[in-house]
């Protein structure tokens, strides 16, 4: 990959709270699904809990102990291209908060093969799709129940949900999948493609296209897309678009092992084959070293990953942007973009850059009727509360010129 100059400007930026409460923690908005309906009705998705904010453990993520196991799956709707979220308009998609027995029950409908199913085409305009990962399974050896991944299906842009899930298996030598809320991608003759994460007994990682041709009623994997190499790294976030000229890219982030980078990688032939990724950042080139650390607070943590959650864009104009949230100080929300459908990339531009800690990013975005870009991510700010800041829903909206 090139990188371009750094020509990008962001024009007409405004931040606003989507969903905060300093008892709540809202959070992952990249797991869930992201749905634009044209003008201006907006849907956005997150992960929401009570949380007293009074030790680590009351924000340490996951479902085993972490507050995901607290949390509903709560949708909020705008109608007006994300400038407010009514309450009246929230649906509660899945509750994770659920005793153990009351979510099997749920779930096993999903194996009544006799139970009739809603017919639900997903290449529609009013369809979305939310995989699900509860901690439902078989217990393992910790006495934890094991993590699963079910598919509920909308046909009527996230108001109503099917009550029969879809159950999503892992491969073949693999214990577990999931997948994130970066949507389906869709061919000329129907199927859709998503790419999970699955993660192998032996503790790798590997991305690969899971597909249906049945409007969502089975999933299954098609191909592998990518595995660290070196056996020591993470492939993980990925995302799926589709060009006019038929080639499909993903979108990752590869954690430790061979790099710590966004990537991208691409296949021409549907998904079953796909070439090396290559890193669409670049070392030695970013204005976050320039700004200030006004914003963070005195317990921030200061290593791991410097990147996290890539979301990729295609706006109208041909143009790709990704995404993303920085977890090294000045923390905060950026992107990079492409003109030429992803053989060069700029440098990187700032979204914001006043987080208080590392616990935010895992942005969607959108582009609105106007073409500005609508992004939605969840977000700490000093405001009072312990461990830095109150999680919640924020986002940005501007123009890229």
């Amino acid at each position: 990959m090139t990188v371009q100059p750094p020509n990008l400007k962001l024009i007409d930026i405004h931040h606003n709270k989507m969903c905060y409460s300093q008892n709540r923690m809202c959070a992952h908005p990249r797991q869930c699904p992201i749905g634009n309906y044209g003008h201006g009705e907006i849907t956005v998705v997150h992960h929401h809990a009570p949380c007293n904010y009074q030790t680590g453990a009351d924000v340490k993520h996951g479902q085993l102990g972490g507050y995901k196991a607290r949390a509903k799956i709560l949708l909020q709707r705008s109608l007006d291209h994300g400038q407010t979220w009514p309450r009246e308009n929230e649906v509660v998609i899945w509750d994770d908060s659920l005793d153990l027995e009351e979510k099997r029950v749920i779930l096993a409908r999903s194996d009544d093969t006799k139970r009739s199913r809603e017919k639900i085409d997903l290449s529609d305009h009013d369809a979305s799709i939310y995989f699900s990962r509860p901690a439902s399974g078989p217990l393992n050896d910790d006495g934890h129940p094991s993590l699963e991944c079910y598919a509920f299906r909308s046909g009527d842009r996230g108001h109503t949900w099917e009550i029969v899930p879809t159950r999503v298996s892992p491969p073949a030598g693999m214990n577990y999948v999931h997948i994130d809320g970066a949507g389906p991608v869709q061919f000329l003759d129907g199927p859709q493609l998503v790419v999970p994460t699955s993660k192998a007994a032996s503790g790798s990682w590997a991305l690969g296209v899971y597909g249906t041709d049945d409007q969502g009623l089975t999933w299954k994997q098609n191909a592998e897309v990518y595995r660290d190499p070196t056996g020591r790294g993470r492939a993980t976030y990925g995302a799926l678009i589709l060009l006019p000229n038929g080639r499909l890219q993903c979108y990752m982030l590869n954690i430790a092992g061979l790099r710590d980078a966004i990537q991208m990688n691409y296949s021409d032939d549907g998904g079953y084959s796909w070439s090396i990724p290559q890193p669409i950042v670049r070392w030695g080139q970013s204005p976050w070293t320039a700004l200030g650390r006004d914003h963070v607070w005195p317990g921030a943590r200061r290593a791991g990953p410097r990147y996290r959650s890539p979301w990729p864009l295609q706006l109208r104009d041909g143009r790709i942007i990704v995404v993303f949230a920085r977890r090294q100080p000045p923390f905060g929300i950026g992107l990079v973009a492409s003109e030429d459908a992803g053989k060069s990339w700029s440098t990187e531009t700032v979204i914001r850059a006043d987080g208080s800690d590392w616990d935010l990013g895992y942005p969607v975005a959108t582009e609105l009727d106007d073409g500005q870009v609508f992004c939605a991510y969840y977000f700490m700010k000093v405001d009072g509360n312990n461990l830095g800041g109150t999680r919640h829903i924020a986002s940005s909206i501007f123009h890229l010129a």
